[in-house]
């Protein structure tokens, strides 16, 4: 098997994995009938940026850039949060949703948009501060991949 199958099947392998993860995170979720406050580390990682681009109705758009040399992986998945206060606290997920399992490839210098419609995930959201979190899985060449969680922030009036 050539070097290039090898990499197809361990990115395809690292896509499922992240996918079962933040399936079990939604599920957690969903046991909870109300918010819970945010445990969730964000980690600052200077490669990657992600604003809030557009906000119409309940469809969310944001802009991605990357510019780190080794490529990253994201998916469609994404966890929003509303601010009380200094905190942020998890919204609650509608029962029976799952996420299909895409994985999107980003390298040096791309940048992209990328949009969801949030009533699917969490319904109407009410007026309020809130934040969209992403996770993205970086695949330096000779390491151990890491899984790295971004956010941006907008509000709903």
């Amino acid at each position: 098997m050539d070097e290039k199958m090898k990499k197809h099947r361990l990115t395809f392998a690292f896509v499922i994995l992240f996918f079962i993860i933040f399936y079990v995170i939604i599920y957690n979720n969903k046991a909870a009938t109300e918010r819970s406050e945010s445990s969730l580390v964000l980690e600052d990682f200077g490669g990657i940026t992600m604003a809030v681009q557009s906000v119409e109705g309940t469809k969310i758009t944001v802009h991605i850039n990357y510019s780190a040399d080794d490529p990253a992986i994201f998916g469609a998945d994404y966890i929003l949060e509303i601010k009380k206060g200094q905190r942020w606290y998890s919204l609650p997920v509608k029962d029976g949703i799952m996420f299909t399992s895409i994985g999107y490839q980003l390298k040096k210098g791309d940048s992209l948009p990328w949009s969801t419609d949030f009533e699917i995930l969490y319904g109407k959201l009410s007026a309020g501060h809130y934040r969209i979190i992403k996770s993205f899985r970086i695949e330096p060449q000779q390491e151990t991949s890491k899984e790295y969680f971004i956010s941006a922030e907008f509000l709903i009036s």
